[in-house]
């Protein structure tokens, strides 16, 4: 540190403007240590501590010791605080000793371990430091063995937590944290030998960045999510724009090889993506005055680069903990629909009630993790975090007045407040934080300690004691106040004293948790069906056991190890009700959504492969034939217009799965259909009746019929080609396989769903939730490997050679045989998005290599009751001429609520 700042506010500064009326305080290298001590004190404190109230009694102090201010006010504070002093003489006249740290060691709040391993690697402004959590857990709690902090940040408590061998959970609903958090347990829990490789690798990256970047292509769809979600907003110069675009790629293709890496990496290019635009946090996100824009910062890969530099370091020295946290539900409003976690103490500092607005701070980092897809999805993570600014406050929201303290409050402010959303915001505050508490109460063992680290507000002259409130809301719960310790003066901007304080709590009685005995109406009919399924299994009788059964659309696109339509169409009929809600995060072509489609059911559909997706989408949508017809006839005139690229064709030549791509069609086919490929890339279906037309000619690429382009195949799988080679125009084939689907009708009751491009294992879409029911068929375990089965389509939808051996290593099909632990965030995920009473619904394979369902049910445990294991013999299945379909030889069906 060459020279480092700190300011402190007087009210009587001589300046005009409020914002000049400080102090600017400016240490060099011999006051390393005493800065790092003053830095996160409030100007309160600080004037408290030098003896000054008032800024002209302090210059007049200065004056007469015939000392410049900044020299008298170092002196000052390095008296009081107990720091080397770099001269003896270095004293001023009437104080003969340092007097020590004004602040009880509980007190230490300063924001996030600063120089510590692990802490620093993002800059969070809210927080305390990891001795704080350590302390107060050994004052207070030293027998605790499960420790939960509900609302972790960046992951302070859990960490820490986990550092004292002690069991630790978490609940963060901001994304962007949970990726920190999980990356930074990830780190600590690799053995040093791991961690030295990981630093090496890590360090290579950053080196290798700018190479890396100048060959990737920019993710166009990020650059879409950014124009959905920011509309004509320029956080970004053009051309590191297009560093972040072509860097998210980069990302992209390191996660299939090295996820770990790809996950530290991910933190640096996080990090820096402020420091690198146009927006500058002092609080809040804002945009860089003109000063501050002519101070000049560090560019994008300069600062991605010594981040990761800074990482690994952090990698080597780094204490090892032996388990990691486990984050157990994101909204912790949602405690309450969790079987029992067994809690011994809670350590937690919930959002304060001041107008910070976090989502809004982070919408940059939210967008990159592609977890920003338009506006409303910053909307929709406010309303599942706790409400504490005003910008958080919505109609739409619970607003219960939780006892006569806040109803005397808000009455003020209606009357008093400048902005009518403030008693709104303290209405909805204490509503968020009881609910929270309140579903936290059957997690907690008897004795259980409640640690909570608060701040009080104030707003429009009217003061909102919140320690005191909260205490009395908790007090009513059943809770035993044991203390309120102060932990830090502070002062409001209306010169109201405020406080920080430690709510020290004991929890003497324990809650019943939730059970099946209390599922509601819709629980228990599901049981029922459930029964009434397993009886009958209709799948398996009459006209539901014929191969075309179900409409026509299920047969839009051949596709190996799709479910059988007619137990996708049971399965939907038992456990989700009339004009209910559905989800598979597991979509692959649409077959389960389709089916609650047809029967008027809103669903979901998810999958990772490029061409499910599509397939799904034409399904679960209305296509129109005069739109089909116009990207028809578009293509048509594009085939005409172009010529395949030289490029293209040695891209071409090194696809060979079951033997080389070329070999499949006649040479002209084959330059339409690499053209064809082309334009779909160029504009990629963005409609019902454009998936349509792409899921058409995917289907058509490869048969053992006149409607395909290939030579003789297998309209499943494309084995190895025979027969003659002949010229098959693709525009005449594309058009009839289009309009025999157009002509198809859908039931009146159809509702149209929708299929996303989505990794289950990812955060969910923010409009997904409310379920009725999760049912799904996620990839068996060593049977069809889904990326070799539809290589020649995932080809056409934008694969090429350098995908095929890295996008798989990305497969649910591929990661689950190292580790069936990649199905958690599948589950909390699924816990939370389901209505209460609402059910999951898995049907895996069961093998002698592998029981999924046994594996999987041990996972589900943790968010789910395990309702049933159901396991039925395949033995009747057809083999649609398939010799190698895995080694599944039962189905099982997991059913959880």
């Amino acid at each position: 540190m060459t020279q480092a700042f700190k300011t402190i506010y007087f009210p009587d500064h001589p300046s005009e403007s409020s914002r000049k009326r400080n102090v600017k305080l400016a240490f060099g290298t011999m006051d390393k240590v005493l800065h790092d001590v003053i830095k996160p004190l409030s100007g309160q404190e600080l004037r408290e501590l030098m003896g000054f109230s008032s800024f002209p009694l302090l210059q007049q102090a200065a004056s007469d010791q015939g000392l410049p201010l900044n020299t008298f006010c170092l002196r000052l504070l390095r008296q009081k605080i107990r720091v080397p002093v770099p001269e003896a003489q270095d004293r001023l006249p009437g104080i003969k000793e340092p007097l020590g740290l004004p602040i009880d060691p509980l007190q230490a709040t300063f924001r996030g371990g600063k120089a510590e391993p692990l802490h620093d690697w993002f800059p969070y402004l809210e927080g305390y430091s990891p001795e704080f959590v350590t302390r107060v857990l050994m004052e207070y709690a030293p027998r605790a063995k499960h420790v939960l902090d509900p609302f972790a940040g960046s992951g302070t408590t859990p960490l820490a937590v986990s550092a004292l061998g002690k069991r630790a959970s978490y609940c963060e609903v901001n994304p962007l944290l949970q990726h920190l958090v999980s990356t930074k347990a990830m780190a600590a829990t690799r053995p040093l030998k791991i961690r030295e490789a990981m630093a090496r690798e890590l360090a290579r990256w950053a080196k290798e960045l700018p190479s890396a970047i100048a060959l990737a292509r920019a993710d166009v769809a990020l650059a879409g999510t950014y124009h959905n979600t920011f509309g004509d907003s320029q956080f970004f110069t053009e051309e590191v724009f297009e560093q972040v675009l072509r860097i998210r790629t980069v990302l992209d293709q390191l996660n299939c090889e090295h996820a770990d890496i790809a996950r530290l990496a991910s933190i640096a290019v996080l990090a820096s993506l402020v420091t690198a635009s146009k927006l500058i946090r002092r609080g809040d996100l804002r945009y860089r005055t003109s000063d501050e824009l002519g101070r000049g910062h560090k560019s994008l890969l300069d600062s991605i680069q010594g981040r990761a530099m800074t990482m690994a370091e952090d990698l080597r020295r780094l204490q090892p903990i032996m388990n990691g946290p486990w984050l157990v539900c994101e909204d912790a409003r949602n405690l309450g629909r969790l079987p029992r976690l067994d809690i011994d103490a809670v350590i937690t500092s919930p959002p304060y009630l001041n107008g910070t607005n976090y989502f809004r701070n982070t919408k940059m980092e939210l967008w990159f993790l592609r977890c920003l897809a338009s506006q409303e999805d910053l909307a929709s993570y406010r309303y599942r975090a706790v409400t504490a600014g005003i910008n958080d406050v919505t109609v739409n929201k619970p607003a219960d007045i939780v006892n006569d303290v806040v109803g005397d409050l808000v009455r003020q402010m209606e009357i008093s407040a400048y902005d009518m959303r403030i008693p709104l915001m303290v209405r909805m505050y204490f509503h968020d934080l009881a609910v929270v508490f309140d579903g936290l109460l059957q997690h907690l063992s008897k004795n259980a300690k409640l640690l909570i680290d608060i701040g009080d507000s104030a707003y429009g002259g009217i003061h909102v004691p919140t320690h005191q409130i909260l205490a009395d809301l908790l007090v009513a719960k059943g809770f035993t106040l044991e203390k309120i310790v102060s932990l830090r003066r502070r002062m409001s901007r209306g010169g109201i004293p405020l406080s920080q304080s430690l709510l020290v709590l004991t929890k003497a009685t324990t809650r019943r948790a939730r059970s099946p005995r209390d599922a509601d109406r819709h629980q228990l009919v599901s049981f029922i069906n459930w029964g009434q399924f397993k009886k009958a299994l209709p799948h398996q009788h009459g006209e539901c056991a014929k191969r075309n059964w179900g409409h026509p659309l299920h047969s839009l696109c051949s596709y190996q190890g799709k479910m059988k339509p007619s137990l996708a169409s049971h399965l939907v009929r038992t456990f989700v009700p009339a004009g209910g809600t559905i989800l598979d995060p597991f979509g692959g072509v649409g077959t389960i959504a389709f089916e609650a489609a047809l029967q008027g059911k809103r669903a979901w559909s998810f999958d990772i492969s490029p061409a499910a997706v599509h397939i799904s989408a034409a399904k679960l949508g209305v296509p129109q034939r005069t739109e089909a017809e116009a990207v028809i006839s578009g293509l048509e005139t594009y085939l005409h217009g172009h010529s395949p690229t030289a490029a293209e064709r040695d891209a071409v030549a090194k696809i060979r799965m079951n033997g080389p791509l070329g070999n499949y069609f006649h040479a002209r086919t084959l330059s339409e259909i690499i053209l064809s490929r082309r334009f779909f890339q160029e504009t990629p279906p963005r409609s019902s009746s454009e998936s349509l037309v792409f899921a058409s000619l995917l289907h058509i690429l490869h048969g053992n019929r006149p409607y395909a382009l290939s030579r003789r195949s297998h309209p499943i799988t494309p084995f190895s080609p025979t027969g003659p080679n002949e010229y098959r125009h693709l525009i005449p084939r594309l058009r009839d396989k289009v309009y025999r689907g157009l002509e198809v009708p859908l039931p009146p009751g159809f509702m149209p769903g929708t299929s996303l491009f989505q990794d289950a294992t990812s955060w969910w879409p923010q409009d997904i939730g409310q379920l009725d029911a999760i049912i799904t068929s996620p990839p068996f375990f060593d049977s069809t490997r889904f990326y070799m089965a539809n290589w020649m389509r995932l080809w056409f939808a934008g694969w090429d050679a350098e995908d095929f051996r890295k996008q798989p290593l990305a497969f649910v099909d591929e990661r689950q045989k190292l580790d069936f632990g990649i199905y958690e965030p599948v589950f909390r995920q699924a816990r939370e998005r389901l209505k209460p009473g609402g059910m999951m619904v898995m049907h895996v394979g069961k093998s002698s290599k592998c029981d999924m369902a046994a594996a999987l049910s041990k996972i589900a445990e943790r968010w789910f009751h395990v309702v049933d294991v159901f396991v039925e013999s395949v033995s009747h299945c057809e083999s649609h001429g398939i010799r190698d379909k895995g080694t599944v030889v039962q189905h099982a069906y997991l059913v959880l609520n």
